[in-house]
């Protein structure tokens, strides 16, 4: 996984007795850390991660140094076992952190808290709306190569996953309570194959699986005994945007459909359209309003 950090500078290599010690900008990757590949100069002066290896060469600490400016306001750097960092935006699908943030830069807008483990790897990404409230986490799992699979998100009030993403679930089947979690296994792209959605306990309530094509993919949805409920098609744009959602019943039958228009970089018509093929409801809404 990459992290993208907001600050960029470059790092130098010492050594001490017990341990060697690299410098790694703010902007450096996660595996370079692991690996200990630092670049060839730093500007101390600027934030930077300070990491600790054994003489074997295995990772033994990770620390966030704060740039010269923003030392006043903290204490003692860090372990990475209590590092947190902030960020504007965060894709599961590439399992990117963006946009970096302070700490009071995040207050009064949604932003994302991604918490590192001892071994410098994001061990969890928390989500916070504009109030300040938590309303989800991503708990990441990596395997002893640095790559990952599989993530779960643990979900803290009642929602709908179809809300979140209108192209893999559908309204019929994508309630969500308080304490569940959704557990993703992705396919080497960052997509999802397959999402099981469980309770504390890990029993299964319902599941999807995913199927891909060139413009599109395919989604059906099942409930814990495997019983199919149904399934919808998405066809998407160049630009990756959906332009249309038909859904089908277990028999496979059209229930009702969903078209996207995009006649400028403002706006947005959707068109409800019945199992019959005719629209029976157009709206025009900003972007912006669209989740």
């Amino acid at each position: 996984m990459k992290i993208i950090f907001y600050t960029i500078l470059i790092s130098s290599v010492f050594s001490q007795q017990d341990s060697t010690i690299k410098y790694f900008s703010t902007n450096i990757m996660r595996t370079n850390i692991l690996k200990g590949k630092p670049e060839k100069n730093i500007n101390k002066n600027e934030a930077h991660f300070l990491a600790k290896y054994y003489p074997s060469g295995e990772l033994k600490s990770i620390e966030f140094v704060p740039a010269n400016w923003d030392k006043g306001k903290r204490k003692k750097p860090s372990s990475s076992n209590k590092l947190k960092l902030y960020y504007l935006k965060w894709n599961p699908k590439t399992q990117e952190l963006l946009q970096g943030l302070t700490k009071k830069e995040t207050i009064g807008k949604p932003h994302y808290r991604a918490i590192m483990d001892e071994g410098g790897l994001v061990k969890k990404v928390d989500f916070f709306n504009r109030f300040g409230k938590m309303l989800w986490t991503f708990h990441l799992r990596w395997d002893d190569y640095g790559k990952s699979n599989e993530y779960d998100i643990e979900f803290y009030s009642k929602r709908n996953l179809s809300v979140l993403n209108k192209e893999l679930f559908a309204p019929d089947l994508s309630s969500i309570r308080p304490g569940w979690i959704a557990r993703y296994r992705i396919n080497n792209k960052g997509t999802p194959k397959t999402v099981k959605v469980m309770d504390p306990l890990e029993n299964i309530y319902y599941f999807y699986e995913f199927d891909y094509g060139p413009n599109g993919l395919k989604s059906k949805y099942f409930l814990s005994d495997s019983v199919l409920v149904g399934s919808h098609t998405v066809k998407f744009n160049k630009n990756k945007n959906p332009l249309k959602i038909i859904y089908y019943n277990e028999n496979g039958i059209m229930k009702n459909a969903i078209s996207y228009e995009y006649p400028n970089d403002a706006r947005i018509i959707i068109s409800q359209i019945n199992n019959k093929g005719k629209v029976i409801e157009r709206r025009i809404i900003p972007k912006k309003e669209i989740k």
